[in-house]
């Protein structure tokens, strides 16, 4: 399925002896057509993509529309990008992370605590800005934003907001999620590979305050994760922890 759609982007055939040239003029147009050429295979993980020059005439644009949508693509780790080499499509193969995070049924049982699974709402809209950059997506764009609150013997452990992408994923019925956290599901049902992390205090607020039994302004830590998919975003989500919370997380 294309990224190319109405309201995002623009879409030009120029007409005459070069009438299959196509015209991208903004940079969310050239990083859609680059993902889609990843996605199908015509640009293999490992693999030189043209430069940025041949990019340019090929999509007719600027250069330098070129050049930031590939920056958004290597800020998202799907490309990168190095001097006097060139551009390369993200081998998957050979990229290993250092540190993961569990399942957080897995953490709270490891703690010798029942778990509890509470979904809190689950909706189609827009991503939020941090969404937008981390999934590689446009604005006006539909993603799936699943809340939920996981319990520790009845007391609040984290509570979760998690985009998913239904351009790239196959979701099952967004009901599967009131019984299942999104994370787990993703876990035991693709080769997703957890792809980077933020870890920052933030003050709690709204839904986040409420479902931690904390007060607004509570300082909690949280936990930004990407998922990928053959090296493509296809996840984002913010964990949120209570005071007190500790972290451990294995090599």
């Amino acid at each position: 399925m294309s990224d190319l759609h109405a309201g995002s982007s623009t879409l030009i055939r120029s007409s005459g002896p070069d009438g299959d040239r196509r015209r991208l003029n903004t940079w969310q147009a050239v990083r859609a057509d680059v993902l889609d050429r990843i996605r199908s295979g015509e640009w293999p993980p490992g693999s030189l993509i043209p430069t940025e020059h041949v990019l340019s005439r090929e999509m007719g644009c600027a250069r330098a529309t070129v050049n930031r949508a590939l920056r958004e693509l290597a800020d998202s780790g799907i490309v990168q990008r190095r001097r006097k080499v060139g551009t390369r499509v993200t081998a998957t193969s050979s990229r290993r992370a250092t540190l993961s995070l569990p399942v957080i049924r897995d953490e709270i049982e490891a703690l010798g605590a029942i778990y509890g699974y509470q979904m809190t709402d689950c909706l189609a809209r827009p991503p939020s800005p941090e969404a937008m950059q981390a999934l590689q997506v446009d604005a006006g764009d539909s993603m799936i934003l699943v809340k939920s609150r996981h319990m520790a013997d009845d007391s609040p452990h984290c509570c979760e907001a998690i985009w998913l992408n239904p351009r790239v994923l196959n979701l099952p019925d967004a009901r599967v999620f009131g019984t299942i956290p999104p994370q787990e599901w993703l876990a035991r049902n693709l080769p997703v590979a957890q792809d980077r992390y933020s870890i920052l205090a933030e003050a709690a607020s709204g839904s986040c305050a409420v479902n931690l039994l904390v007060a607004t302004g509570t300082p909690v830590m949280t936990i930004e994760r990407v998922n990928t998919l053959d090296g493509l975003p296809v996840s984002f989500s913010r964990q949120f922890y209570p005071p007190r919370h500790r972290l451990v997380l294995k090599g």
